[in-house]
């Protein structure tokens, strides 16, 4: 596995009818315990502009005569992996024709769950490794309309304050609209990781890690950057399975 575990997010208008489903994700180490759950599609849309989603687990009958799960998967862009979790087994085809990568029962055993599960992250470590590939600059629009290409192996970090991108370089920095997500959907994932919500980190460019803080290599080795709880842990084994592979 890339990650030492994997962040969830669950779409559901009937929280309560998961509670054996949440239960049995939070017994399988793989699976990050901090399981964000939204009962609406609108908040679902907002929080995956914001936070690190590797999976996203949606119901299918979402309450809404306008939006079911099968819609709100459609009007996602760039989604992570989708997996539908629903009492109902008539959305499956259809869950399949709008890029939902697999299916299972809300009264699915543990042991089942479990395989179903690793199958989703293995899924989800091919597509990282496909976006890895032959990813050496972006074309970016800055907050004065100007179009700017950034090459990728020469960033240090990245910094979100209201949706506004701060990317730093060796010595200059960028200004750009966005979010830290869509950001990080287009670099390379074994070499960018988050060591907090609204941080983002090129390995290439660490020099030191410390129980709870980062120090970067020259010129940028004046900047510390804390790590959070909930990221630590992510961060550490990514760095260093990162290191392993490029000795």
């Amino acid at each position: 596995m890339n990650k030492l575990n994997y962040r969830v997010l669950i779409v559901d208008d009937e929280p309560n009818s998961l509670v054996y489903v949440l239960m049995s994700l939070k017994e399988l180490p793989f699976i990050n315990e901090d399981i964000a759950i939204v009962n609406k599609p609108v908040q679902a849309i907002e929080y995956l502009k914001e936070n690190e989603v590797d999976i996203l687990i949606l119901d299918m009958d979402l309450g809404d005569a306008d939006i079911d799960g099968i819609k709100l998967a459609k009007l996602i862009p760039n989604p992570p992996l989708m997996v539908a979790c629903s009492a109902h087994t008539d959305y499956v085809f259809k869950a399949n024709e709008a890029g939902i990568y697999t299916y299972f029962s809300k009264k699915i055993s543990f042991n089942a769950l479990k395989a179903k599960m690793e199958d989703v992250v293995e899924m989800v470590d091919k597509r990282l490794d496909v976006k890895t590939r032959d990813v050496k600059s972006l074309r970016m629009k800055s907050l004065e309309n100007k179009m700017i290409e950034i090459e990728v192996d020469q960033i240090y970090y990245a910094f979100v304050d209201d949706n506004k991108i701060d990317i730093f370089m060796a010595e200059e920095a960028y200004r750009c609209g966005g979010n830290l997500r869509a950001l990080q959907s287009e670099l390379p994932a074994t070499t960018f990781a988050r060591p907090r919500k609204n941080t983002l980190v090129n390995l290439k460019k660490v020099d030191l890690v410390r129980p709870d803080d980062i120090y970067l290599a020259k010129p940028r080795n004046d900047v510390r950057i804390s790590m959070t709880r909930s990221f630590k842990a992510n961060f550490r084994h990514q760095y260093e399975v990162y290191k392993q592979n490029n000795k």
